[in-house]
């Protein structure tokens, strides 16, 4: 064992045994045995001028900074250019000598030592800025504080927390506080003001490129002179023929160690030859990179406009130069409240990473940049009356405080329009805000007195007789409809689909039944999923809604009672079932598929699993999410599409 391979053996033996002693009050080994084993590594660590940044012979204190100041890189620190195909890994190489190196998905850092020891960390940022995380970096477990070189060194590497530390932290969190993966754990924890938060999260290094101070040409062999400095160097092999073998044997070797990556990195062995490429203004030529991870690509984040939804909350979209994904080209996505644009870092001009979930919905799962922070408007984009940032179930969103607010007025329309509401064809949101501006319409209830406008309405340009007639019609079937259709659409707080479906079930369709319990004072919070926060959203609705003239809807409406279940000889009957659904599907085309079938066979979707929930569907059984672990917690059995398809028929 080299005098490096036993420094490290001495510093993870004698903080084992440090946390045992002040932690849990354990003492493994003799005050004599601790103390000879101390000694030896301090001498090891004079000796060979290598000492790890946790090792307990150093007393570095925490630093607390009131801001990260920025860095201008010596090195640029370039993004990748991406495939998703192992062909042209091959074809990117043409021949030449190559290596194959896992893409690991953290935090991209440069280190620099001059005379042996660590003087500088920095963020990649843009490329050419990042942030100073110097003393940060002093925290990570495993980085060399010193190292036997005492030239100038400079690395670039990947700060990361492994899955066993994320599922760790997570398991001490709330479910709201839990962080979505170990990539955006470890770029809030790098970033974190107070170095100890840093140091007490297990944040490793792993380098992947020594940029300055090797005389080698060749890739390989410098990543062989970082190992040698003590460093944890990235997997790593000699590109082969058998590629799509390569890749998936890395990623094996990855996920039973716990490593998260996202794909994996070609590189030409000849460094000269890799500089003689350049590079362009994103990414670097001499290297490419292949994703084993859904379909996503890396833009630049333009701007954020604010729509205002159905519930008069003001909601971000992200606004970034086009990309192609899955056969379609997208520019703007969701990023649905002001919590989920803190957790992501959300910064104008950074470049970001963009997926479509499911090949659907384009959705922003990172961002990497340090740049002008995103701004909250205080001047509602819509009316130019206040905004407040509220919070509703621990969650931040942006709201205008202006309760005429035309926004809120047109998401309202919109949503009772809707095809899971009302559905009613042909009032799109475009021929909703035509209407509005022409004074048509002021409240829900003036949808059904258009018929008077239908003069003008065909004098519109993109109308005529028969569009108008057609939407008229549209407007006149829409009466024709149920209980849980119609509570859904008039857009009541924290009452979606699901529980109106409940409330209508309870209430066998009846909108009167429903009022004469109101009236009475009805506990909702009897019903399936219930608690009292949605209780009083239902009759804090009520109080407003019957001094309203929309209040005389439901006397044109005609609600049909819900259809009774039927079973067909060779499907079970799921009654008195309750299921969740969570995780991505693959047998059906969405979510919606799945609670239909359930409800058409008599069971009960629920949004969370509790005591009562019979099954949870997941087709990652052993997946780390809150849904799985309290399944397991409570001993609610976990089963996949098949098995559910399986239990039915």
């Amino acid at each position: 064992m080299t005098d490096i391979s036993r420094i490290k053996e001495l510093t993870k033996l004698l903080n084992h045994y440090r946390n045992e002693y002040y932690n849990k009050n354990n003492s493994e080994v003799s005050d004599q045995e601790y103390d000879l084993l101390f000694d030896e590594l301090k001498e090891k660590e004079d000796k060979t001028g290598f000492c790890l940044a946790n090792s307990p012979t150093q007393s570095v204190g925490y630093l607390v900074q009131s801001k990260l100041q920025k860095s201008v890189h010596e090195y640029l620190m370039l993004s990748l250019d991406k495939t998703k195909s192992p062909d042209e890994l091959l074809k990117f190489a043409g021949g030449r000598k190559s290596i194959l190196m896992l893409k690991l998905d953290g935090l991209t850092v440069c280190i620099t030592y001059e005379n042996g020891e660590l003087v500088k960390g920095e963020t990649r940022g843009d490329g050419s800025i990042g942030e100073d995380i110097t003393e940060n970096v002093k925290t990570f477990c495993n980085v060399p504080l010193t190292i036997p070189y005492k030239k100038k060194l400079v690395v670039f590497g990947e700060a990361i927390i492994d899955y066993n530390t994320f599922y760790k932290i997570n398991s001490e969190l709330s479910d709201d506080k839990k962080y979505k993966n170990p990539r955006n754990l470890c770029s809030g924890t790098v970033r974190q003001l107070d170095s100890k938060i840093c140091a007490d999260r297990n944040v490793k290094f792993v380098a992947w490129r020594l940029v300055d101070g090797s005389q080698s040409n060749y890739f390989s062999e410098r990543l062989c002179e970082l190992e040698s400095y003590g460093f944890e160097v990235v997997s790593w092999s000699l590109l082969a023929g058998n590629i799509e073998e390569q890749l998936m044997s890395m990623k094996k070797e990855a996920d039973e160690i716990g490593l998260p990556i996202d794909g994996c990195v070609v590189s030409y062995a000849d460094i000269s030859y890799i500089e003689s490429l350049g590079a362009t203004s994103h990414h670097l030529r001499g290297q490419l990179a292949f994703k084993y991870a859904e379909d996503q690509e890396s833009t630049i984040l333009r701007e954020i406009e604010w729509s205002m939804g159905k519930t008069g909350n003001l909601t971000p979209v992200a606004i970034f130069d086009p990309v192609e994904l899955a056969g379609t080209t997208v520019s703007r996505a969701s990023l649905h409240n002001i919590s989920i644009m803190k957790d992501l870092d959300i910064k104008v001009g950074a470049n970001v990473t963009v997926v479509k979930k499911n090949e659907i919905i384009p959705q922003i799962i990172e961002c990497d940049a340090d740049v002008a922070e995103f701004e909250v408007p205080d001047i509602c984009p819509i009316c130019g009356g206040k905004t407040a940032i509220v919070k509703v179930n621990d969650t931040e969103v942006l709201t205008c405080t202006n309760a005429d607010c035309k926004g809120k007025l047109l998401g309202r329309l919109t949503h009772y329009s809707s095809k899971n509401a009302l559905n009613i064809d042909g009032l799109s949101e475009a021929t909703l805000e035509k209407f509005m501006e022409l004074g048509w319409l002021n409240q829900l209830s003036d949808i059904y007195t258009l018929d008077s406008h239908k003069e003008k309405m065909v004098k519109l340009d993109g109308f005529g007789k028969k569009s108008a007639e057609k939407l008229l019609a549209a407007i006149e079937k829409s009466k024709n409809t149920t209980l849980e259709r119609y509570l859904y659409g008039l857009s009541i707080a924290l009452i979606g689909k699901t529980a109106s479906k409940t409330i209508s079930k309870q209430f066998n369709g009846d909108y009167s039944k429903f009022i004469e319990a109101l009236e009475d004072g009805f506990d909702f919070t009897q019903l399936n999923d219930f608690g009292a926060t949605m209780n009083s959203s239902i009759y804090a609705w009520c109080k407003k809604y019957s001094d309203s003239e929309d209040a005389y809807i439901p006397t044109l409406l005609d609600f049909e009672k819900p259809k009774a279940v039927i079973v067909a000889d060779n499907n079970k009957d799921l009654s008195g079932m309750v299921f969740v659904i969570t995780g991505n599907l693959t047998h059906y085309s969405n979510r919606n598929e799945v609670v239909e079938e359930i409800e058409r066979l008599g069971g009960k979707v629920s949004g969370s699993v509790s005591t009562k929930t019979s099954f949870l569907i997941n087709n990652n059984i052993e997946s780390g999410t809150g849904k799985n672990k309290k399944a397991k917690e409570l001993g609610v059995p976990i089963i996949t599409e098949v098995q559910f398809n399986d239990m039915i028929k």
